[in-house]
């Protein structure tokens, strides 16, 4: 059995050892996710991912806590510097699963419980999930040990038996997706997750993590309850079970430093409950202390968005109307009319709603949604934000030259994050340092997508997020955005014109593979992509571009050409395509992306 003290070591050396394992696989990984663009990165994201939870972990040798607990930490971290699409649905399974294994109870029921509810999590988590993917995997592992616990009692020997079978699950994801039938991959997050299964089975083989200690939630019943009898007579507290159970409660355990202090405080009131002379002022100072901890934090917020609005309307004659259509969404409805002009405060959950049902009677003019709870975990917080800026627009893409050209067309904030996609927590870190109250932001690639919601949920600023999935769309969202518009109306014009703009991208294939219409790539050939699909393909870079032209013009007159990593030391080719089409516009820029040669706009 492992001693108290260095249990948390021991857990954290597991998990090391895993992550290692992985870490040797990263490349295998990485070579699965190439189609046919190499954007291999799903290896180089988990083991990211894994990798900054480890490295923001909190010590808990000083003050140690079950394993449960420990795991459950070591989740939040995972979510909080997950990266791209895969490490954030390992850590949202990573989270379900730890939800359920935080009381320490590593019996073959309870881990069948904290799979399912890592699946739940993960999938629920994740937008469009697909068959064949990860999300598969995590299905048929809950499932198989489902069935293997009927036969076997030792969870370790149950997942050791699972493996096995879902390696042959993972053959057969090419069948369940075409793009990977195509690419003749399995998929590559679903490789991740069994190969972490595999380091795991390594570190089960000692098995000593099924170890018991008091966990969080008896710890907070007990804090409840010592509010309660202390809110009685000291006789009658003295007699009660909560009395004698405290002075022997290892509060090493708390690694809440107030709660901590509390305990401490009625572990010396009990104690001293017959000599202690000012008992009752310490009692009260005791009482005063716990209330003052659970008024923290405002559980009263139900009703989340504090919702403004202008309405220029005809057809509504009185406060009372406005009353009746949106008086069911929230409460502290608070309203002002001067002549044709409404303007209307409500809290709600639903300010869409609200603004669609009295859009319908008129125009509005402006609209403001402060996020409530946002606002006031701000406020409570240590690192409080003092908001610079009432809105901004924030983009967030891969190449430096495009950096430079979104700054120049208006954009407030702009990160670049060069080959490695941002993770939660960085995300959270640059949203926080905007010093925003509102904030559009938008990226240049939909993997950031997932990651960049949960740091929204996280942020202490209104966060707007553009489901934009290319660079070329923020670039078209700058060029039409209106500054001088509230920000919801603002948002919603970024929305309605996202993909106005028409291009292309030329890019080099990294293996030989067959195009949505049959035709064959090979290996180093050039190949155009149009609205996700590849229509052309050609060794010979001035013809490919030639081509695409040809292809996808229709009645635009200018041509903007952004040249990538990939193109960087070619020359100019605009001479030559102002020769081949004399009756079109040319431009050019340096544009940085790493995988495409170059993106061709059509204006």
């Amino acid at each position: 059995m492992i001693q108290t003290e260095n249990r948390t070591a021991v857990i954290r050396e597991r998990i090391e050892n895993i992550y290692k394992y992985l870490h040797r696989h990263k490349e295998y990984i990485n070579r699965l996710n190439v189609f046919p663009v190499p954007d291999g990165d799903t290896g180089l994201n988990m083991t990211l991912t894994v990798q900054g939870a480890l490295a923001n972990l909190q010590d808990y040798n000083e003050e140690p806590i079950s394993t449960g607990e420990y795991l459950n930490h070591f989740a939040e971290q995972m979510l909080i510097n997950s990266r791209g699409c895969s490490g954030v649905i390992l850590s949202l399974y990573c989270q379900g699963v730890s939800q359920v294994i935080v009381n320490s109870d590593f019996s073959k029921e309870n881990i069948f419980g904290a799979l399912e509810n890592g699946y739940k999590n993960a999938y629920e988590g994740t937008e469009n999930p697909r068959e064949g993917t990860i999300l598969t995997l995590m299905r048929e592992f809950k499932e198989k040990y489902g069935e293997l616990m009927k036969e076997e009692d030792d969870p370790a020997v149950i997942i050791k038996k699972c493996i096995p079978y879902l390696k042959e699950v993972l053959k057969k994801t090419p069948d369940m997706l075409s793009v990977l039938k195509q690419a003749g991959v399995v998929d590559s997050g679903g490789a991740g997750f069994v190969i972490i299964l595999q380091g795991i089975n390594r570190e089960l083989k000692i098995n000593e993590l099924a170890l018991s200690s008091l966990p969080v939630s008896i710890i907070l019943n007990i804090n409840r309850a010592t509010k309660k009898y202390l809110n009685g007579k000291l006789s009658s507290f003295n007699k009660n079970s909560i009395a004698a159970l405290l002075p022997h409660l290892g509060i090493e355990k708390l690694h809440n430093i107030r709660l901590h202090d509390i305990i401490e405080d009625v572990k010396r009131l009990i104690i001293n409950l017959q000599s202690n002379k000012n008992r009752l002022l310490n009692k009260k100072a005791i009482i005063s202390d716990l209330k003052d901890m659970e008024n923290s934090w405002n559980p009263g917020i139900k009703l989340k968005y504090c919702t403004e609005f202008v309405l220029e309307t005809n057809e509504i004659s009185s406060k009372e109307q406005i009353k009746e259509i949106i008086g069911k969404y929230g409460d502290s409805l608070i309203m002002l009319n001067s002549g044709d002009k409404y303007k209307v405060h409500i809290h709600t959950n639903k300010p869409d709603s609200v603004f669609k049902d009295v859009s319908e009677y008129g125009e509005l003019l402006f609209t403001k949604v402060d996020d409530m709870k946002k606002q006031h975990r701000n406020f409570i917080s240590s690192d409080t934000i003092d908001y610079e800026r009432e809105k901004s627009v924030f983009c967030i893409v891969s190449g430096e030259g495009f950096s430079k050209i979104l700054k120049e067309l208006g954009a407030d904030d702009v990160l670049c994050y060069g080959k490695n996609k941002p993770s939660v927590n960085q995300l959270v870190k640059v949203l926080n340092k905007l010093r925003t109250k509102n904030i559009i932001v938008a990226a240049d690639d939909k993997d950031i997508l997932m990651a960049l919601k949960y740091a929204a949920s996280l942020s202490k600023s209104n966060v707007h997020i553009v489901e934009s999935n290319n660079v070329i769309s923020l670039i078209s969202m700058m060029m039409g955005i209106s500054k001088e518009l509230d920000i919801a109306t603002m948002f919603e014009s970024i929305m309605s014109s996202l993909n106005d703009t028409r291009f292309c991208g030329i890019a080099r294939s990294v293996r030989n593979t067959t195009a949505e219409n049959g035709k064959t790539i090979n290996k180093n050939d050039l190949f155009v992509v149009y609205n996700g699909k590849i229509i052309l393909s050609d060794k010979n870079l001035e013809q490919i571009i030639n081509k695409s032209i040809d292809e996808l013009i229709k009645e635009e007159s200018l041509i903007t050409i952004y040249k990538g990593i990939p193109a960087k030391k070619q020359k100019s080719i605009i001479p030559k395509l102002k020769k081949s089409f004399p009756e079109l516009d040319f431009e050019e820029y340096y544009g940085g992306q790493y995988q495409c040669h170059y993106y061709i706009t059509f204006e």
